[in-house]
């Protein structure tokens, strides 16, 4: 006589326990790194759309010979008919707005503006700039070097700092956040 074998359906208890508890610390060591891995992508986002403005300026004053300023604006979601202002305020976290004047008349045209940049609301701050405009000369000179600071609640090393110098050459690096 031919016996026949059984065949399972289904998990042991202790399989399904195992699984259950690989599963628990893949999630536990794997959620904390995947948030600081998010936020640590929102900074090196919000530090490249800074600097690409800032080099948008630059290269624009230099093609163009004409004055070109990138400056912080809360403003810079105005709608068309009326233009973004440079609001003077000391946050750069608000927004700003590049433009290049056209007509020499030192005014903010709506067909002067090249870029905004918007409020930063994901909890990501530019601070610590005294300047709240950097002008470049048509040779690509600024007006004044200055520095700008993009961190977020985190402390630690895990901020940037934008430098743009006297020459109007941008640098950045990584900085100790507050």
């Amino acid at each position: 006589m031919m016996k026949t074998m059984k065949t399972s359906q289904g998990f042991t208890l202790v399989e399904l326990l195992v699984t259950l508890l690989v599963a628990t610390l893949l999630l536990t060591l794997g959620v904390p790194a995947m948030r600081d891995f998010v936020l640590d992508g929102r900074i090196v986002a919000v530090t490249n759309d800074f600097v690409t403005s800032i080099n948008l300026t630059r290269a624009t004053a230099i093609k163009q010979q004409r004055n070109a300023q990138i400056c912080v604006s809360t403003t810079w979601n105005n709608i068309p008919p009326t233009p973004p202002t440079c609001t003077g305020g000391a946050e750069w976290t608000d927004g700003w707005v590049v433009w290049v004047d056209q007509d020499a008349d030192t005014v903010l045209d709506l067909n002067e503006v090249l870029r905004v940049g918007e409020n930063q609301t994901s909890g990501t701050a530019l601070i610590g700039a005294a300047s709240t405009l950097f002008q470049y000369d048509p040779t690509g000179l600024v007006n004044a070097g200055d520095f700008v600071d993009i961190c977020d609640g985190r402390a630690g090393e895990n901020g940037r700092r934008v430098t743009v110098a006297a020459t109007g050459r941008v640098n950045v690096s990584r900085i100790v956040c507050p």
